[in-house]
């Protein structure tokens, strides 16, 4: 095992530095193309002894796909619990969390959204029901502004999606250097979801041709 100044790490923080090699990894080159021997090189290991810390590399990715969606799944039921606030405020709040969460966990949340039918078995009946279970919180905001008369919209499960599909790319592009920051590209993703569903237009627009938030190519 790895030394680090003459002290071999402790199995928690070993099993950490595994979980974070195979996360980049992951986020690198798909998690097909990643294999246990890549994860074992990566963090100074030979490929039998990752065994001491993981079940296999399935594992990894139900890890990253608790702790990418886990945290995100919990404010949202807490958010959509919170009867007293009307269904505007409430669905503000779920952009603004989403958007937060991409940015605070870009790497988990990119593998999460590319690699989640990759797992199997009782890990990927635990994804689907996550994301199911995120879907209906959000279309249950939607649908009860509906009816309080606060969105107009002809389709919630679309709308839903719409909302749900505009928060999840922004793993593609955002970045933590880029012009505006998370919570503002929040503020403006809720600007833009809820004067949509309203049937209004969105009061103000960056000028033409400027990107909120670009990563860096080449």
């Amino acid at each position: 095992m790895a030394r680090r100044n003459g002290v071999t790490p402790a199995p928690r923080d070993r099993g950490e530095e595994v979980y974070a090699a195979a996360l980049r990894l992951f986020r690198e080159k798909g998690y097909h193309a990643t294999s246990m021997q890549d994860i074992a090189a990566a963090v100074g290991l030979y490929k039998g002894s990752l065994y001491h810390y993981i079940d296999g590399k399935e594992e990894l990715l139900a890890r990253v796909f608790e702790r990418g969606m886990g945290s995100l799944l919990a404010e949202v039921e807490r958010i959509a619990a919170e009867r007293r606030l009307g269904p505007s405020v409430q669905l503000r709040l779920i952009v603004e969390a989403h958007v937060a969460a991409v940015a605070e966990n870009l790497d988990a949340l990119t593998v999460y959204l590319h690699e989640w039918r990759a797992v199997g078995g009782d890990s990927l009946a635990n994804v689907r029901a996550q994301r199911e279970r995120y879907t209906r919180l959000v279309s249950d905001v939607v649908a009860r502004g509906v009816t309080a008369g606060e969105f107009a919209v002809p389709d919630v499960g679309i709308a839903t999606l719409g909302v749900l599909g505009m928060c999840n790319w922004l793993c593609q592009w955002y970045s933590p250097n880029g012009r505006l920051s998370a919570r503002e590209i929040g503020s403006r993703f809720a600007d833009m979801v809820l004067n949509g569903l309203r049937g209004t237009t969105v009061s103000s627009s960056p000028a033409p041709g400027r990107r909120a938030s670009r990563r860096t190519t080449g």
